[in-house]
Order: structure tokens, then C-alpha cells, then sequence
């Protein structure tokens, strides 16, 4: 039984930090790796998964409160699988459950294929499998659906121009600039004030994956994950749409899929009253409670 509390523990050759809450059986959240998200921002918000598993919230290498890897080339995919497959043998653990969101769901899938006979099961919010052209084609089809709001164009600019974000403050600045990008509901951003103070960015992993991790394509992969996987997604998510969600729904054979309306790419901020209570649901249909 995992203590509940702070730790940073050295993996991999890292000092790598994490959070442990709640009860049940173990389920590892990991940060989505590129720098633009912490743990403390899904502990923040994530509490009532507390109710069914120990949550490990796990900031990824140069994330949040872990240290960044020694050069860009360090952040691969195959060293994040290294350092949470480091991380559940220093638990002392034989399988873990993995929960991603955005880029972090790619991180867990990845880890589904190469580590197969220690995950148990996955759940993927706003999952993403590659950055391909039916990606970008997606991509800049729903930036433009956005186009007649009154933000549109100060927000598509930046998203647009080659900003440098190579320090911690500009990349915060330019996350929060085409944040309404991200949103359907932006009042999200004052009820949930407190959530967004906990963000933490980090530019030196962006870096990395702009050298290292673009290229990785899991579609001719997925079929090889056979744990229970549920799959979370907004309706209106822009960047890792239901059209990515389905992508992989149907590459992974033991999945379910939960689509939430009027609800961007954080559908447990938007849809909090119905969000956690249909993920409950669609766990317990796939026997991962």
C-alpha cells in the first residue's frame, strides 16, 4: 500500500517528482511531456478518480518539479516509457493503469506496446496517435471553425507565427494567449482559477520534442495494445479531436469511447458534474474497477 505524500525519487538517472493520493488500485497519471502541464494541475482538478485508485501523479522529466533531461535529444519516447516503467519498479509494482491527456496519452500507449506486461489498462483523455497529415489536416480545419469568434484573430496569429517560447515565461505567456483555442466554455478559466494557478511550463522539454518526438506514428502499433482502454474526448476539442479519438478507438480492440458535448480539451473542467461519474461508468464496463 502506497503512503500518500510528496516524493522525488532518482530514475532513470533523474530526479523525477510525484504525488501520491487516494485509494485503490494503483493508476499512474502522467504529465503530457512537453512541458505545458504539470502534475499539481491534474491534482488540482482530478480528485474525484481519489474515490477509485491511489492516484500517482508523475511530473515527466523536465516537467513541473522533475529535473530536465541533460540535451534535447534526451526526450524520447523511449526514455519516458524507461523512466514510468523506473517509477513502478521503485513502487514495487508488477502492473499499473496509465492515465494521459493530450500528448501524454501517446507517452501511456507507448508504453502499452513496449512494456505490455506491465500495464493493466489505459485511460486516454483528448488522446492523440500521430502527428500525420490527417492530423494536420484535422487540426487546421477545426482552428479555422473558430474563426467568427471575437478573439479569433489575435489568438491565430500567435498560434500561427513562429514565436520564440525558448524561456519558461514566453511559453506561459503564449500558452495562456491561445488558451480560447482550448475552450468552449471560457468562463472555465475563472471558475477554475485556482486549477490554472497550479500551471507550471516548462520550455526545455518543448525543445526536446521539437528536436525528437514529432515523428512518432502509433497507428500501425495500436493493434498490439490488448489492456482494457477507455477514451475520453470533447466534442470540440481542436487539436485532439473525436476524429483522433476514433483513430483510435478502432485501432485498439478492447476500447471504449466517451464523447463529451460543448466541451473542449479539458472536458473534466467543463463537463465536471457528468465528467467523472461517466468515466466511473465506462471503467467499471471494462472491469478496470
Amino acid at each position: 500500500m502506497l503512503q500518500s505524500g510528496e516524493y522525488t525519487s532518482e530514475l532513470n538517472g533523474l530526479n523525477l517528482w510525484y504525488k501520491v493520493a487516494g485509494q485503490g488500485p494503483v493508476c499512474v497519471l502522467i504529465t503530457p511531456g512537453h512541458g505545458a502541464g504539470n502534475a499539481e494541475f491534474y491534482y488540482a482538478s482530478m480528485k474525484p478518480l481519489e474515490e477509485i485508485y491511489t492516484m500517482v501523479y508523475l511530473d515527466t522529466r523536465g516537467s513541473g518539479h522533475s529535473e530536465p533531461a541533460a540535451t534535447p535529444q534526451d526526450y524520447t519516447y523511449d526514455n519516458f516509457a524507461s523512466d514510468l516503467d523506473a517509477l513502478r519498479q521503485h513502487l514495487g509494482l508488477e502492473q499499473i493503469t496509465i492515465i494521459g491527456h493530450s500528448q501524454g496519452t501517446m507517452h501511456a500507449m507507448y508504453y502499452a506496446v513496449e512494456y505490455q506486461q506491465h500495464c493493466s489498462g489505459l485511460i486516454l483523455i483528448a488522446p492523440l496517435p500521430a502527428f500525420d497529415e490527417h492530423f494536420l489536416d484535422d487540426y487546421n480545419h477545426r482552428v479555422m471553425l473558430r474563426k467568427g469568434e471575437p478573439w479569433f484573430d489575435e489568438a491565430h496569429k500567435i498560434i500561427s507565427d513562429d514565436i520564440d517560447i525558448s524561456t519558461d515565461e514566453a511559453f506561459r505567456q503564449y500558452m495562456m494567449d491561445i488558451m480560447p483555442f482550448y475552450l468552449t466554455q471560457h468562463s472555465v478559466l475563472e471558475t477554475h482559477k485556482h486549477v490554472f494557478d497550479t500551471l507550471i511550463v516548462r520550455a526545455n522539454p518543448m525543445v526536446g520534442q521539437q528536436a525528437v518526438q514529432l515523428d512518432l506514428n502509433l497507428m500501425t502499433r495500436l493493434h498490439e495494445i490488448n489492456v482494457p482502454t477507455l477514451i475520453a474526448v470533447g466534442h470540440d476539442d481542436f487539436i485532439c479531436s473525436p476524429l483522433q479519438s476514433e483513430r483510435v478507438h478502432l485501432g485498439i480492440s478492447n476500447s471504449k469511447m466517451i464523447t463529451f458535448e460543448n466541451t473542449g480539451h479539458f472536458p473534466w473542467l467543463e463537463a465536471e458534474s457528468i465528467f467523472f461519474d461517466r468515466l466511473k461508468a465506462g471503467l467499471s464496463a471494462l472491469g478496470l474497477l
